[in-house]
């Protein structure tokens, strides 16, 4: 039996980074599952023999309030000896998950250490199909590529199903070996906590993007980079005062959806919505600046069923309502009977209905299924033979 160890209140051993369910309330963030993993892989690592000081991980949902939860998990991305990822098509996809992990890689280089090194262990959670993501699970699966289950299956169904449970205590086992030793041989310096968003670097994906598009006025001159993403007006767009942009909430409802998020601002252009679903939003008084009404008629004419339409403009005082009823009446009008947009004028209509919106527009593509060649000339097949032998009834 191990014999009990004092506990440690100082830094964690890990920081367990994980996509919450869409569904969760302040109080247990965190499905049941992750909360069973990381308690198992806390027993796993206090099992590990040896003298020393007994230590925990961190994860959001140990925090009870009144604590400041925010506050906390800064605090233990910045001390945690060892960053434990679970990657999912869910996590690989999303910005703000690929952002805390993006801090902790930095906070390595600038304690002179690899930043995929012994630091980051990578848990495979949920495997993905995507091609994009086969670098990120081959680190995962690294760990424990003869542990056959773990390799097809990921961790989240070892840690749920009974046949798996003794494919599930070994890799549990190497985790916490791995952690163990990483901590307490190569320990990490403590750095100041994060205090501002990390910008990440570009992620190529080979998947269908959901994209999201703004026509408004003042449009930027010379887009840059902001928190990963283009600088684009279509991201920093507040159509709704004192609201964080919109775009914000048009990318959790894509990302919980698994999908890559696309941001634009508009230009004219046919193709736009061709080949992916998205939203299109507009903000009604760029129908009173020169080139405001064209483009919103380009807009119109490179529709398609997949494409939603919100035309956005903040409840005006009472004073100001009729004009901004004008400016609604005048952006709707340019678009044909069939697709007529959607009006928001409240912050709370828009949250309400954006994830009902992004779910539908992506179903309507995925229902479509639109096919188009690759560009360029068609490419001959290779034949068998130049002259086919006369058909004998055989399908070819």
């Amino acid at each position: 039996m191990t014999s009990e160890r004092p506990a440690l209140p100082g830094p964690p051993y890990f920081f367990l980074s994980y996509v919450p369910p869409p569904t969760h309330n302040d109080r247990t963030p965190g499905d049941h599952w992750v909360r069973r993993f990381y308690h198992d892989l806390n027993l796993a690592i206090d099992g590990r023999p040896g003298d020393r000081l007994r230590r925990q991980g961190f994860a959001d949902f140990i925090v009870r309030p009144p604590e400041d939860r925010t506050e906390r998990k800064r605090t233990a991305l910045a001390e945690a000896e060892v960053f434990v990822p679970l990657y999912s098509p869910d996590y690989l996809n999303r910005d703000d998950s690929r952002r805390e992990r993006e801090w902790f890689r930095q906070r390595l280089i600038r304690a002179g250490r690899p930043p995929d090194g012994d630091n980051i262990l990578p848990v495979l959670w949920i495997p993905s199909p995507a091609a994009v993501h086969a670098p990120d699970q081959a680190r995962a699966v690294a760990m424990a590529a003869d542990v056959d289950a773990y390799a097809a299956n990921g961790m989240s169904a070892l840690c749920r199903l009974q046949k798996f449970q003794h494919a599930y205590k070994e890799v549990l086992g190497r985790l916490a070996q791995h952690i163990v030793d990483t901590a307490e041989q190569t320990p990490l310096q403590a750095a100041e906590p994060p205090t501002g968003p990390t910008d990440l670097p570009s992620s190529p994906t080979s998947e269908v993007p959901f994209r999201a598009v703004v026509i408004a006025p003042e449009q930027p001159h010379e887009p840059g980079r902001l928190n990963g993403r283009s600088d684009t007006h279509a991201g920093r767009w507040r159509p709704f005062h004192g609201r964080p942009p919109v775009v914000d909430d048009v990318t959790d409802a894509v990302q919980r959806l698994r999908m890559p998020i696309d941001v634009r601002d508009f230009v004219p252009d046919a193709g736009l919505f061709r080949g992916c679903p998205g939203v299109l939003m507009i903000d009604p008084r760029v129908v009173e600046t020169p080139d405001g009404a064209e483009a919103v008629r380009a807009a119109a004419a490179s529709l398609h069923r997949w494409v939603g339409v919100v035309v956005i403009i903040e409840d005006p005082a009472p004073g100001r309502r009729s004009q901004a009823t004008v400016l609604l009446d005048r952006a709707i009008a340019i678009f044909p009977a069939a697709a007529r947009p959607l009006t928001i004028t409240t912050y709370d209509d828009w949250r309400a209905g954006i994830h009902g919106l992004v779910d539908r527009m992506r179903r309507r593509y995925l229902e479509a299924r639109p096919a188009y060649p690759p560009p360029g000339r068609p490419i001959s097949k290779p034949r068998l033979w130049e002259n086919p032998p006369p058909d004998e009834g055989v399908d070819t």
